[in-house]
């Protein structure tokens, strides 16, 4: 039943312009999550006497450096994007 109301549901073409504290606190542990998965995998990497799997472990660990990257990214970019719209709307 939940599962056939949420693919009913519609996703965002855009973010919000503002987002809540609820919003904000889960993309800070989105955050937390991707960069302790890839200090884990690279610690494992590290201590990994195996070949193939110390390069798996490196590669899951920089998939999660780049999500990490990516999130940090957009958050920055939506920050500049924001403080832009709202200097434009004190000018008027």
């Amino acid at each position: 039943m939940y599962h056939d109301q949420y693919s009913r549901q519609q996703r965002m073409s855009q973010p919000p312009r503002m987002l809540s504290t609820k919003d904000c606190a889960y993309l800070t542990d989105a955050l937390s999550w991707e960069l302790l998965a890839a200090k884990k995998a690279y610690s494992y990497a590290s201590m990994c006497s195996d070949q193939q799997i110390k390069h798996q472990l490196e590669q899951v660990s920089e998939l999660h450096q780049t999500h990490y990257d990516l999130l940090l990214n957009h958050l920055s970019s939506t920050e500049h994007d924001h403080n832009h719209y709202s200097y434009q709307n004190y000018q008027q």
